[in-house]
């Protein structure tokens, strides 16, 4: 059986939400994390490995999304709601951070053998293929090598709402001029 990236993140969260019942019904206070790293493990093993990059990335939010809706049913009924459901979830995740920090460093390490580095390299080839830039030498070549002509762009002798200085009259000779 092979999973897409998200049927793993299905799997992930349904595990951990599993073990928030778990661990709510029957006071099991690690069930959680046992079965989130559980989940890690079965859907980083299961995924194709096209997907991997997708399911590396999710462990964490599906986490702190289990462990935010087992706060905010924890919390129904309190008389202050929203300092409950921040008590709850800061409590839940300061004590399950172990468990989150090896649900999320197992997947790494199984999904690099099996095929992450390919997904980085397939995923950095489409991004610079998109590049929407590519072939615009006007915004690449932007500030090198100015040409002469070119004027400066700020006009430092003069200030919204002013008028501006008087100019001291040049010495310059125009072609009418010389002309005549």
């Amino acid at each position: 059986m092979t999973l897409t990236g998200r049927g793993g993140a299905v799997v992930v969260f349904g595990c951990t939400l599993l073990g928030a019942v778990v661990g709510g019904l029957f006071g099991l206070r690690s069930a959680q994390g046992v079965l989130f790293v559980a989940g890690c493990l079965l859907a980083v093993s299961a995924t194709r490995r096209t997907d991997l990059l997708t399911l590396v990335v999710s462990p964490p939010l599906l986490f702190f999304l289990v462990s935010l809706l087992s706060a905010v049913t924890v919390s129904l009924g309190e008389k202050s709601f929203l300092v409950s459901v921040v008590v709850t979830l800061a409590a839940k995740l300061t004590s399950s951070v172990p468990w989150l920090f090896l649900g999320a460093v197992l997947v790494v390490l199984i999904a690099v053998p099996r095929g992450l580095p390919a997904n980085l390299r397939d995923l950095r080839t489409r991004v610079a293929a998109d590049n929407p830039f590519r072939g615009r030498t006007a915004l690449r070549d932007r500030g090198r090598g100015r040409r002469a002509t070119d004027e400066d762009p700020v006009r430092w002798d003069e200030s919204p709402g002013r008028l501006p200085a008087a100019k001291a009259p040049s010495t310059e000779t125009t072609e009418s001029e010389d002309e005549g």
